[in-house]
């Protein structure tokens, strides 16, 4: 990890998240998104979203590395082991919102949402989420036209009413400009 990121954390919580930071780059070596980068540049720019936009705590930061591994590269699961249960309790929650797959969340979004923060005990967990969808909201132009369709349609019935419930008025907002620029050309 470049001793440039994370600086906000020193101590026991820089070094969570390099451990974490270092499962996750392992894991994911050799993973591309659909623009042909390095999977990895997506959980770290999430990580740099809850750390540095959103202000999370350090085992936070380390969530987002280890979900992003774990779903990805299930056979890295039980490198997991050695984490803080709260780290853990908190990959498993973005772990199951992640098995949700919206088919058509204009008519159930409600639903959808509820499921989000019934997954998401920890509401943390929820925030991370919406960073994870801020920082794909962020590169949809990388992403082909089905995918970026289906991805504004639930940002903006599920995480842009989510953020603007927890108070998140600085995300809802970015992510409302992008929806209407993809949307709307």
């Amino acid at each position: 990890m470049d001793d440039g990121l994370f600086r906000n954390y020193s101590g026991p919580g820089r070094e969570l998240i390099r451990t974490a930071y270092d499962v996750a780059e392992k894991a994911l070596e050799g993973r591309f998104r659909s623009n042909g980068r390095p999977f990895f540049e997506h959980p770290l720019a999430v990580a740099k979203i809850v750390s540095d936009e959103i202000g999370l705590p350090p085992e936070c930061v380390a969530a987002v590395f280890l979900h992003e591994s774990s779903r990805m590269a299930p056979e890295s699961r039980p490198q997991l082991a050695g984490f803080p249960q709260e780290v853990l309790q908190m990959v498993d929650g973005l772990d199951k919102i992640s098995t949700i797959n919206p088919k058509d969340p204009r008519l159930e979004a409600e639903n959808y949402k509820r499921l989000i923060v019934q997954y998401s005990q920890d509401p943390r967990v929820t925030v991370i989420k919406i960073a994870d969808r801020l920082e794909i909201m962020r590169n949809l132009s990388s992403m082909p036209r089905g995918v970026r369709e289906r991805k504004c349609l639930e940002t903006l019935m599920l995480y842009i009413p989510l953020a603007h419930q927890l108070g998140l008025y600085n995300i809802k907002s970015e992510m409302e400009d992008i929806y209407f620029r993809q949307a709307y050309p």
